[in-house]
C-alpha cells in the first residue's frame, strides 16, 4: 500500500456525518453536548441528542400509582431534553433529540445503528464511592457495546 492509499484510508475513517451524544441531563450534559457540538461543526455532521429514560424498579406503590408516577417522571424528562436541545438548536441547527427507554448502553448502542451514527460522544462523571460500587458508569458499558467509534470526555470541572 503506498503513501496516498494510506492517506485516503485515514480520510474515510474521519468521515463523520452523524455524532450522537448520550446524555443524563445533568449539569455535566451540557458541557458533554457543548464539546460534541464542536466535532459536529467541524464535520459538518448531524448531533442527536440522546437520553434514555431507565425507569426505577419499585413496589412501594400501587400500580395506578406507579403508573402515575412513572409517566409524570417521564413528561419531565421529555422537557428537559427538549429544552437542551432547543438551547443548542439556537447555535447549531443540524441538532435533534432522541428519547429512550431501558438499559442505557444497550439504547445508546442500539440508536447508533439505527441513526448511521459515525461518532458516539458521552462524557464520563467523578463518581462517588457508591456509583463506582454499584457500577453506574455508562461510558465503558456503550465502549463495549457500540459498532462505532466512542469518545469518553471527562470535563476538567467534574
Amino acid at each position: 500500500m503506498n503513501n496516498v492509499e494510506i492517506l485516503q484510508q485515514q480520510e474515510a475513517a474521519l468521515n463523520v456525518n452523524t455524532v450522537l451524544v448520550a446524555v443524563d441531563l445533568s449539569p455535566h450534559s451540557e458541557r458533554t453536548v457543548a464539546y460534541a457540538v464542536s466535532i459536529a461543526r467541524q464535520f459538518g455532521a448531524s448531533l442527536k441528542v440522546i437520553h434514555v429514560y431507565a425507569p426505577p424498579t419499585s413496589t412501594e406503590f400501587g400500580a395506578q400509582d406507579m403508573y402515575r408516577l412513572l409517566e409524570k417522571d417521564r413528561e419531565d424528562i421529555e422537557r428537559r431534553l427538549a429544552s437542551l436541545v432547543d438551547r443548542v438548536r439556537a447555535n447549531y441547527p443540524k441538532c435533534e433529540s432522541l428519547l429512550r427507554t431501558g438499559d442505557p448502553s444497550e439504547q445508546v448502542a442500539r440508536a447508533a445503528s439505527l441513526e448511521r451514527a459515525n461518532l458516539i460522544v458521552v462524557g464520563r462523571h467523578h463518581q462517588t464511592f457508591l456509583g463506582r460500587l454499584l457500577n453506574l458508569d455508562q461510558a465503558p458499558k456503550i465502549v463495549h457495546r457500540a459498532a462505532c467509534p466512542v469518545l469518553v470526555w471527562e470535563d476538567d470541572d467534574n
